[in-house]
């Protein structure tokens, strides 16, 4: 059974969280939530757990949802970049959607111990639109497509790709024929 671990913290965008948890579950997946500072009601009630106590846990994905300012939150957490960064390293699964794509670029800086002068090899990846610039100043190859696969990273837009972005996470973890067996009985739009 893959696992998957979803990051939150105080204002995360509840579609973004919501959306994988759902879809996720529903492909037989065991999906848990970690936060690194988890003071709303609404995450209160999701079985949440502090981000220390998964540290060490093995996980096949972990999942970064975004809500506003909070890519900044995530990207001045060093338990959040190391465990990027562990998992990256170990080519397991990284996947982020919206403004926390720029996670990835701090944990990258982290892990190079730079200012963020990158040598081009890099990943191609998406995110938010507010974010692309600082994505690309950052030595990132970026796309406007709705879902980014490149390496061991699945990147998507935002808070309308969300389904698609889960079931694209699905589809890389499982296979086409899960991913669709999950998608039918969702009555899904013809294009996401």
């Amino acid at each position: 059974m893959p696992r998957a671990l979803i990051l939150v913290a105080d204002g995360s965008e509840e579609i973004e969280f919501v959306t994988p948890y759902d879809v996720l579950t529903r492909a037989d997946f065991e999906v848990k939530s970690a936060g690194i500072s988890l003071r709303n009601e609404f995450y209160a009630q999701s079985k949440w757990k502090q981000l220390t106590v998964y540290s060490s846990m093995s996980r096949n994905i972990r999942i970064v949802p975004d809500y506003q300012k909070l890519e900044y939150t995530f990207c001045e957490d060093s338990a959040v970049l190391d465990l990027i960064n562990d998992f990256r390293r170990k080519g397991k699964w990284v996947a982020t959607i919206c403004a926390a794509t720029t996670v990835l670029v701090a944990a990258e800086k982290k892990r190079r111990g730079d200012d963020g002068d990158f040598d081009g090899d890099t990943a191609v990846v998406t995110g938010h639109p507010s974010v692309m610039e600082e994505i690309v100043e950052s030595g990132w190859g970026v796309s406007q497509d709705r879902v980014v696969v490149d390496g061991n990273l699945i990147t998507s837009r935002g808070p309308g790709t969300a389904i698609l972005f889960a079931l694209t996470i699905v589809e890389y973890l499982c296979g086409k024929e899960k991913r669709d067996k999950v998608a039918g009985p969702m009555v899904l739009a013809e294009t996401l």
